[in-house]
């Protein structure tokens, strides 16, 4: 009995030690198995880090092209960022800069075939000068996200330090350069071919009372703004033919032993442009007019006809421009960078480099707005192809037909209203005479010169002053004035731009002393082919003679115009038929 009991105990203790091994056992495994799964968890983190280091969709070139005034710092940065291992989409990206001027990349990017041998490899990003330069190649390859600037940069006008100091203290705006250059103390400016220049002449074409709102092809082709770019364009072809580009402006400024006596005397320049120069030790300085600043604002655009993979890492190349690093060398090179929100219409958000010997980088108050790309058009085609400056004999009818009401003020007011707003625009260089007609206005005389043909503004304000105090006469005696006027003009004929007498009438020829047929057989022998000078007619009512004063007009190459003295679009007229074309 009792061996009995103690084989039990004994089978007990043998069965409780082997539930406590196999216990033992299952607990090994269990942590082996962590262990194991932890292995396999990491291993495979790294063969994936490994598998993503090894892109294991292989290899991928960003292709950049950028002006040349921000190539070297993005190839720098390019660089960089490259040596940092980028892996966009699986594939391992390097980066390649390719500096071509902004002129040459838009017109190889808005071609319906891109021609690499024009600007480079076809670029994923494209980092041009300025917005407005790059609107046709925008238009044709549309961009993948917002674009917004890289970096910026005021135009201004480089100078000597000296003259620079005159202009700036004259507090002259971008409106004021075509006076300035045709003065009788004139500033000689060069136009070089670029961005700058484009910049320039559309702020110089602006309407100081909308000069916050972008320019229109309405404005970009008014009188106003073509008369004050043909002045800029026609003087800077007075600056030597060798002063092609920027940089040969520059140098020529430098080297004059008298800027006051040099061939050239400013150009327009990005602040970056100068500020490289100034390091480097060159007597030059900035004079920045008044009014909205235009811009370099070098947008970054990632352009969507580029593969999804080139794009993402486009994108990716953006952000790291724009960090730390890439302010920095920025900065260091004499750009501002963006500091505030995309869109903003001051300057005050642009962190500017540090002033260097004779530079200061002042905060711009407002931005000059981005010209509509056709009006831009309009503005370059005047500075390729300028208007010169008009003479214009100005001949106004004030028989007593004249005093006719029409739209509640006499003919003769409406007329003098319209012209006062007419002549306010005219050309500082073209001239203008201001005659009156009736029959025995001045002694057998059936004209009177207010003024002679002379400077325009100075004609204008004369003639306007007198015609103020003319109250309607008698008769009209159209062919005879009309005939003394138009060989005035042929005898004070100059080469300097075209030549017209502008009628302005409201009634047919009362005096009998002279015929139609007559009159135009007259006409046709003033007219002097080594001598051309237009007659343009301004009907103001229903005029029995109007198909006479249509061959006449025709007879010279003029117009005729019939319109009412209460048309609101009478000084329109007026401006038109008495500026530069």
């Amino acid at each position: 009995m009792g061996n009995h009991r103690r084989g039990h105990a004994d089978r007990r203790r043998r069965g409780v030690s082997r539930g406590v091994v196999a216990t033992v056992v299952v607990l090994v495994l269990l942590a082996a198995a962590v262990v194991g799964w932890f292995a396999v968890r990491d291993r495979s983190a790294e063969e994936a880090q490994q598998a993503a280091r090894a892109c294991v969709e292989g290899e991928a070139t960003l292709a950049v092209t950028a002006d040349p005034d921000v190539a070297d710092v993005l190839r720098t940065l390019g660089e960089s960022w490259t040596a940092g291992g980028p892996v966009v989409r699986d594939h391992c990206i390097t980066t390649e800069v390719t500096a071509a001027p902004t002129a040459v990349a838009a017109e190889a990017l808005a071609a319906p075939m891109y021609d690499p041998s024009v600007a480079g490899p076809e670029p994923a990003l494209w980092v041009p000068t300025d917005t407005a330069s790059a609107a046709a190649a925008v238009a044709t390859r549309g961009t993948d996200i917002t674009p917004r600037s890289v970096v910026t940069s005021p135009v201004v006008l480089g100078a000597a330090p000296t003259v620079a100091d005159r202009l700036s203290a004259a507090e002259s705006r971008w409106t004021d350069l075509p006076a300035l250059v045709t003065s009788a103390d004139p500033v000689r400016l060069a136009l070089p071919g670029g961005p700058t220049t484009a910049a320039t002449v559309v702020a110089v074409a602006t309407d100081p009372a909308t000069e916050t709102q972008p320019l229109t092809v309405d404005r970009a082709t008014s009188p106003a703004a073509v008369s004050a770019v043909s002045r800029l364009a026609l003087a800077a072809a007075e600056v030597p033919a060798e002063i092609s580009d920027v940089d040969t402006a520059l140098d020529a400024i430098v080297r004059a032993p008298d800027p006051a006596a040099a061939p050239l005397g400013a150009v327009p320049v990005t602040e970056q442009q100068l500020a490289t120069r100034v390091r480097e030790g060159q007597q030059l300085a900035a004079f920045r007019p008044s009014g909205p600043t235009p811009m370099a604002d070098h947008p970054g655009l990632v352009l969507a006809t580029a593969d999804p993979t080139a794009r993402a890492a486009a994108a990716e190349f953006l952000e790291y421009v724009r960090s730390t690093p890439g302010r920095e060398a920025f900065l260091a090179a004499g750009f501002r960078v963006p500091g505030g929100s995309a869109g903003a219409t001051d300057g005050s958000a642009d962190t500017a480099p540090e002033p260097i010997a004779g530079l200061d980088f002042p905060a711009v108050d407002t931005v000059a707005p981005v010209p509509t790309p056709d009006a831009r058009a309009a503005v370059l085609g005047t500075v390729a192809a300028p208007s010169q400056p008009a003479s214009t004999t100005l001949l106004l009818d004030v028989s007593g037909s004249m005093e006719s009401i029409d739209g509640g003020s006499t003919r003769l007011d409406n007329v003098r209203a319209a012209l006062g707003q007419a002549t306010g625009a005219l050309s500082g260089d073209g001239r203008l005479g201001v005659w009156i007609y009736s029959r025995g206005l001045d002694g057998s005389r059936p004209y009177r010169v207010l003024a002679p043909l002379g400077p325009a503004a100075e004609s204008a304000r004369t003639g306007l002053d007198a015609l103020a105090s003319i109250t309607p006469q008698t008769a009209t005696s159209t062919y005879a004035a009309v005939l003394a006027a138009y060989r005035s003009a042929v005898e004070n004929w100059t080469p300097d731009g075209p030549q017209s007498v502008l009628l302005v009438t409201d009634g047919p020829n009362d005096d009998t002393s002279i015929s139609s047929s007559s009159f135009l057989q007259s006409l046709a022998g003033a007219v002097d082919p080594a001598r051309p000078v237009r007659l343009d007619v301004v009907s103001l009512a229903d005029n029995s003679d109007i198909d006479t004063l249509r061959s006449a007009a025709g007879q010279t190459g003029g117009d005729v115009i019939v319109t009412a003295s209460s048309d609101p679009g009478l000084a329109g007229t007026l401006e038109r038929l008495t500026s530069a074309r």
